[in-house]
């Protein structure tokens, strides 16, 4: 299949470039809802098809994008599509897009002290010897 498809919503614009050579998905405004599953959907039918050629989503011209929307694009990059960002807000899309996933804070439990800090004898805490007390 070769040629120009637009899918277009209220908000978002999506153009698809089926090309021989290069298969493009260009995302205007909001990525969310339906236009998720229909580009998930035409990624799909893109990939099954025969040839080597290059897979590129450029989101210089998204606006926001939903979780559904957040986790295709990341799901594309990682399954090596190149995305495009030409903008100050794309690039902060491609950065959480491509950022590793995060599991949550880190817990670190602090053990209690093992003697009291004004004790004659003791050694002082490491952020006192860090300050030269």
């Amino acid at each position: 299949m070769t040629g120009i498809v637009e899918i277009t919503r209220i908000l978002p614009t999506v153009k698809v470039y089926d090309r021989a050579d290069e298969f493009r998905i260009e995302i205007a405004g909001r990525f969310a809802g339906d236009c998720v599953r229909d580009i998930a959907a035409t990624w799909q039918n893109a990939l099954r098809e025969a040839g080597p050629r290059r897979f590129i989503v450029d989101i210089s011209r998204l606006g926001s994008y939903d979780a559904a929307g957040r986790k295709l694009l990341r799901d594309m990059h990682q399954h090596g599509t190149q995305i495009a960002a030409g903008t100050p807000l794309s690039l902060v899309f491609l950065n959480e897009i491509s950022a590793p996933a995060r599991r949550g804070p880190a817990q670190v439990q602090e053990t209690p002290p093992t003697r009291r800090e004004n004790e004659p004898g003791t050694a002082l805490p490491a952020r006192a010897r860090a300050v030269g007390e």
